[in-house]
């Protein structure tokens, strides 16, 4: 086994060495056949400790490749497959703690020897709270992705009726309806050229962009211990409208029952909407198309609010619900988020008092129960 880096062209050394990522080369057998110091930095190894060695040792302290099923593995996606990948994955550093890193892995072909290599950029994100907020916004930009046909569609349609009431009333101008005080206080009268209808219209249809873009704009806020005074049916109503968009286009059914006694609570908006997209879009993702249906549902229970979202997937094996809220941890074959939205979501819940609980029976379904502490530390009557 050869414990030096691979040759690399003049210069391209001293380039590489200089840069603020960390840079490595993988072979088709999984080992790392050139590091850059910034890498052995970051790992606390010597050249003679990487070079040589699997991938899957040197960043997992694994004794074999990583399952593809759950996380993006370079050698499987990246040399096998030619793709491009950008990931965030969990490796240990030089303290032998788990750290999170950016991956952005590319395929390189030899042409003088025939062979194909994944050459990876790794970016590190830290851990501690700095690391919880870039994953956080990881998770964000995922789940807007998921969201973003759907949100397209649903703004275009007001757009198209604003564009036709403006084409109506330039048609009213061209004819000579608007020409001059007389005619236009005429035609904004009902009959006629009417053209109030088209200013209303137009009015109406502002206002729901408007709203759109409103709970797109809360879900990006920062989420905070800070708390703000939260109606749960009110944020679990209007998470809804986002998720419609995506049950819709794959003609899944979406149930609520929403208790009338919920009080209003002191916690943070943001991070509640943020729990509820994700485990409904999780929800939505786990079901068939054309006969899948998931359910949304609000209790109280003595001092407590449940929140409560069942699905008729395919469940959630035994061995893997202890698992679920790990950072990285997915089953999904198709899955284009981070991973990391179960262990956000927890995370969420849990500091601000509350909790998650899972039951799933496989070819049965998933529950998720989300229980958030009523703290009536306001007064309702400000609302």
């Amino acid at each position: 086994m050869s414990n030096e880096n691979i040759n690399l062209p003049f210069g391209a050394s001293e380039i590489l060495n200089a840069i603020s990522d960390g840079v490595i080369v993988i072979d088709e057998n999984y080992k790392i056949v050139y590091a850059n110091k910034r890498f052995l930095d970051d790992a606390g190894a010597s050249p003679s400790e990487v070079i040589g060695f699997h991938c899957y040792t040197v960043t997992h302290f694994r004794d074999e490749p990583c399952d593809p099923l759950l996380e993006s593995c370079s050698v499987e996606e990246v040399i096998k497959k030619g793709k491009t990948v950008k990931v965030i994955h969990g490796h240990y550093g030089s303290q032998k703690k788990e750290i999170a890193v950016e991956i952005n892995s590319s395929p390189f072909y030899d042409a003088s020897t025939g062979k194909k290599y994944a050459v990876e950029v790794l970016r590190c994100l830290g851990n501690g709270s700095n690391a919880h907020l870039k994953f956080n916004l990881s998770q964000r930009l995922s789940e807007v992705g998921l969201l973003a046909e759907g949100v397209a569609h649903e703004i275009n349609n007001p757009l198209n009726n604003i564009l036709a009431s403006i084409d109506m009333i330039k048609m009213c101008a061209d004819s000579g309806g608007l020409t001059g005080n007389t005619g236009i206080a005429n035609v904004m009268k009902e009959g006629g050229c009417d053209i109030k209808k088209y200013f209303d219209l137009m009015k109406q249809e502002i206002e729901r962009c408007k709203d759109i873009t409103k709970k797109l704009l809360i879900l990006s806020s920062p989420v905070s211990n800070s708390s703000d005074i939260v109606n749960v049916n009110n944020s679990l109503e209007e998470s809804l409208t986002l998720l419609f968009f995506t049950a819709n286009k794959k003609n899944i059914m979406i149930k609520k029952n929403l208790a009338a006694n919920i009080p209003l609570i002191s916690f943070s908006e943001a991070g509640l909407r943020q729990v509820l997209l994700n485990i409904g879009l999780n929800a939505i993702q786990a079901v068939d198309e054309n006969s899948g249906i998931v359910y949304f549902i609000t209790k109280k229970i003595k001092e407590y609010i449940y929140i409560i979202i069942i699905d008729n997937g395919q469940g959630i094996a035994q061995e893997d619900i202890k698992r679920i809220f790990d950072p990285f941890f997915s089953k999904s074959k198709n899955s284009v988020g981070t991973g990391l939205g179960l262990s956000i979501s927890m995370s969420i819940i849990k500091s601000l008092g509350g909790s998650i609980e899972v039951r799933s029976k496989k070819d049965v379904g998933t529950k998720f129960i989300i229980k958030v502490p009523v703290k009536r530390n306001f007064s309702e009557d400000k609302s």
